[in-house]
Order: C-alpha cells, then sequence, then structure tokens
C-alpha cells in the first residue's frame, strides 16, 4: 500500500531543476514553502507516486541545446512575470526540461481515475467539442500538444497548430505527437498570437485559464475573440474552481483567483454568446461559445 507520509519525507521536488534557463533561487524558496505547508499533502503526492507507473515518451534522442537555439526566445526574461513561476512545484515551472518530459505522465497520474485510458481519453472527449466543420483549429497553451493531437486525428481535413509559449514544451510535443501529420506546433503567447484577425474556426483552450492570473484570462479571451471568424467557436475547458486547493504541495500562484473565477461572465464580457456547458469527464468542465459578429 502507497505510504504518503514515506514519500514526503523522501521526495524533494527541488530535484527537477534543470541544467538549461536555472530557475532563480526564490523559485526553491517559494517550493519548499508550499511543501512545508501545513495542509495536507496526500493527493499531490499520489501524483507522484502514479507518475512512476505510466508510460513515458522516449526523449532520449533530443538534444535539447540544439534545439532550443533554433527559437528566438533564449531566456526566461522574455516572458511576462506572470508565466515565470514555478508552477506545480518545478523549479522554472514550463520553461524547464523537466516539466516538459514529465508532462503526459503528471497528466496520465491525475486522470487516471477519470477516464479508462485517462489523460489522453479525457483529450478526445474535449477533441469532440471542436465543430465538425473546423477546418482552422488553434489550441492555445497548448503543452506539449496532446489535445492538439487529439483534435487533428478527430479532424484529419482540418490545419491543427498547438500553440505554446515554452520552447520546452514544443521540443517535447514534437516528439511524442510526431506521427500526426495535420498538427503543427507554433511558438508564441496566448495573449498575443500574431495570428491575422478573423482567420481561424476554432480555437480551444484547455488546463490554461488557472495557471493565469486575471489580467492575462482576459487578454486570451480577448485575442481569441479577434482571431476567430464571425461564427467561430471557443471550446474552454478547465478544472474545477475548487480543485487546486485539493493539490496541496503543488505549487499554484492563481489558487485563490481560481477559486472565484465565473467563467460565463468572463466569456460574456470578452464578447462571446451562445455560451454552452458539455459534459466532460470530472473534475473537468467546459464551455463552447460563439463569436457572433
Amino acid at each position: 500500500m502507497y505510504d504518503a507520509s514515506v514519500a514526503r519525507s523522501t521526495f524533494d521536488m527541488r530535484q527537477l531543476a534543470g541544467k538549461r534557463w536555472p530557475a532563480p533561487q526564490w523559485h526553491h524558496e517559494t517550493i519548499g514553502a508550499e511543501l512545508s505547508g501545513p495542509e495536507p499533502k496526500d493527493r499531490m503526492m499520489s501524483v507522484v507516486a502514479r507518475m512512476s507507473a505510466q508510460t513515458a515518451p522516449d526523449f532520449s534522442a533530443v538534444d535539447w541545446d540544439r534545439e532550443l537555439a533554433a527559437f528566438a526566445v533564449r531566456t526566461p526574461e522574455d516572458f511576462p512575470a506572470y508565466y515565470r513561476q514555478p508552477f506545480h512545484s518545478v523549479p522554472g515551472g514550463y520553461l524547464s526540461e523537466a516539466a516538459a518530459v514529465g508532462d503526459r505522465t503528471a497528466m496520465e497520474a491525475i486522470y487516471q481515475e477519470a477516464h479508462p485510458r485517462r489523460s489522453l481519453g479525457v483529450r478526445d472527449e474535449i477533441a469532440a467539442l471542436v465543430p465538425d466543420d473546423a477546418r482552422v483549429v488553434v489550441d492555445l497553451g497548448a503543452g506539449t500538444g496532446d489535445g492538439a493531437a487529439a483534435i487533428a486525428r478527430r479532424l484529419p481535413a482540418a490545419q491543427v497548430t498547438a500553440f505554446e509559449a515554452s520552447p520546452f514544451m514544443i521540443i517535447a510535443g514534437r516528439v511524442q505527437n510526431a506521427g500526426v501529420q495535420n498538427l503543427r506546433f507554433e511558438q508564441g503567447l496566448a495573449e498575443r498570437s500574431g495570428l491575422p484577425s478573423g482567420s481561424v474556426d476554432a480555437v480551444a483552450i484547455t488546463l490554461v485559464l488557472h495557471e493565469c492570473p486575471n489580467a492575462a484570462k482576459r487578454s486570451i479571451l480577448a485575442e481569441v475573440h479577434r482571431v476567430l471568424r464571425p461564427g467561430g467557436a471557443l471550446v474552454l475547458c478547465d478544472t474545477a474552481q475548487d480543485d487546486l486547493h485539493g493539490y496541496r504541495g503543488f505549487y499554484e500562484p492563481y489558487r485563490e483567483e481560481w477559486a472565484r473565477f465565473d467563467p460565463d461572465s468572463l466569456l460574456r464580457e470578452t464578447g462571446f454568446a451562445a455560451i454552452t456547458a458539455h459534459p466532460v469527464p470530472s473534475p473537468l468542465w467546459s464551455r463552447v461559445a460563439r463569436k457572433l459578429d
């Protein structure tokens, strides 16, 4: 039987610190404060324990230095302050090799009980919400691209772009989703995509907004509204507003803001209409909204 107290005494998230783009000292201090807090860490440690049982992609052939050199952004300082956080108690957060190589195994562990095929099954459920007739689809904040790949497999006639800020996540995503022909990766910030106005049929945003402060949430949804064509759809999925408090030990910088988040209000505020909810595996929720003009 898994003993959380033993795991808690032997596992230190700081061991994940990468050699590339080293994390600042305050990351380690923040992670330490999160891990030493009085709240129970059992849920976090159960995910850590289950990660070792997942099938991990093989990144052994990746030349990380060569791949990183191909990106225009070269340091964490090129990213907004809100993004340079030690998300999930990983030094460097998303701007780290550790976050990228562990992304799928972490997601598989977290959603082990949500779907018979774990996170990849959840991704397929979300992909099913993208309109059948969409031909230009963008997954904003795509991470390593498993969600975008699910959309691309479902809609083989569509061109799907996995739009992601972190070069590390893109490098990993290109490896683990290499066989999906109608999927491409593009680097950039979700709130400043650079995509032409009215050029996209559908946008998917999954498990992104809870990682952003409120100002960034608004900016991202305003950008989605701009790039969608009239009649275009936004598929928005995220975790329950109280779910982050159950993962004490995984640092979530915007946990308190998320507890008060109202998706319908923000969607209306940023110009969306025809907002509908659709069932997705718990603890996720979904909204599909339209740009009407």
